[in-house]
């Protein structure tokens, strides 16, 4: 498994895209938190699924998931390793964009955004291992936020994503809610991983 981390990072670090998409989650980040902890918290919060969900997908788009699975059989080791490159760089993200924040001390804010940022990235790994089509599963994503969360419920039921912006506001419950949602995810993906890599 730590081969296949070692060259899902490599992979990823030696791709422009994936440079200018952790750039511009660290500048939204860092500019949004000038103005309010949450819009940090929700932009990080962008940028990290938007990199779980990017990474993982790359392999089924580009068709390198045969290439993963040859070195890998034991899919679900292939799948763990997604989830620890994801976090690494999720955190690096996180950590990176949240320098304003502890300039302005909202320590509470920092710690609860660190401490869901692994969740999230595991959750977008499983999403995109279950989804396979990036811009399907960003739309789809974006509308249950927007209109289910938002409109529906008004962000006061415990949802994925109002749970995370619960833990990443210090919330230890919300943490606890979230963290049942990306193990259900993983759990999910474990299963969907197994199918064949045409569909």
């Amino acid at each position: 498994m730590i081969a296949v981390l070692r060259s899902e990072l490599h992979r990823t670090l030696t791709i422009p895209s994936s440079w200018l998409s952790m750039g511009l989650a660290v500048v939204l980040g860092m500019s949004f938190a000038l103005f309010s902890v949450d819009f940090w918290s929700l932009f990080v919060a962008l940028g990290v699924f938007g990199i779980a969900v990017v990474v993982t997908s790359q392999h089924y788009t580009h068709r390198t998931a045969v290439l993963l699975f040859l070195g890998q059989p034991r899919r679900w080791q292939a799948l763990a390793a997604q989830c620890l490159c994801a976090i690494v760089l999720g955190l690096v993200v996180a950590v990176v964009s949240g320098v304003t924040t502890i300039v302005s001390g909202e320590y509470e804010q920092f710690a609860g955004t660190m401490a869901a940022t692994p969740l999230l990235a595991v959750f977008g790994v499983a999403s995109a291992t279950v989804i396979r089509r990036p811009v399907a599963l960003f739309i789809a994503y974006g509308t249950w936020f927007v209109f289910a969360e938002g409109l529906a419920f008004r962000f006061k039921q415990p949802l994925p994503f109002t749970t995370f912006m619960s833990a990443a506001g210090g919330n230890p419950k919300g943490l606890l809610f979230f963290a049942g949602y990306a193990v259900v995810s993983l759990a999910v993906a474990g299963w969907f991983i197994r199918r064949d890599l045409t569909d």
